[in-house]
């Protein structure tokens, strides 16, 4: 029997496009708020179509979201290293906790986890962790 195939993954190309509907609100929270460098743009500096940050493409809601507007996205996942210091900036910026910060064990990598999640401003649940 072969070997399954395994995909050569770019991690640093990974992203989840998200659309929001007040394109300035998910760039604040994103960018601003969470910190998120912005890789890149589409369209004019000043009112882009797309903007890429790691992990992370915002785009702009339209009034129809189309045939692809199927799916159901549970949460987006953002592993950081500063999880309080980003905590304390979506604090102070009125976004309530979605669910608790909690420590996790995983057996399987010997590792701990602490994670907490919040909602951006389009009602996406955000899962923040840090790897211990």
């Amino acid at each position: 029997m072969s070997e399954p195939f395994i995909a050569d993954v770019d991690h640093a190309g990974n992203h989840v496009c998200l659309k929001f509907r007040d394109f300035n609100a998910g760039l604040h929270f994103y960018h601003d708020l969470l910190g998120l460098p912005i890789e890149r743009r589409r369209g004019p500096a000043e009112a882009p179509v797309f903007v890429w940050m790691p992990g992370v493409q915002l785009g702009h809601a339209t009034e129809d979201p189309g045939a692809l507007r199927t799916a159901v996205c549970d949460h987006i996942g953002i592993a950081v290293k500063n999880l309080d210091a980003i905590c304390a900036r979506l604090d102070a910026a009125g976004f309530p906790i979605e669910r608790p910060r909690n420590r996790l064990h995983f057996k399987e990598v010997a590792r701990d986890v602490i994670t907490i999640f919040y909602r951006d401003p389009e009602g996406n649940i955000v899962e923040l962790l840090e790897w211990q």
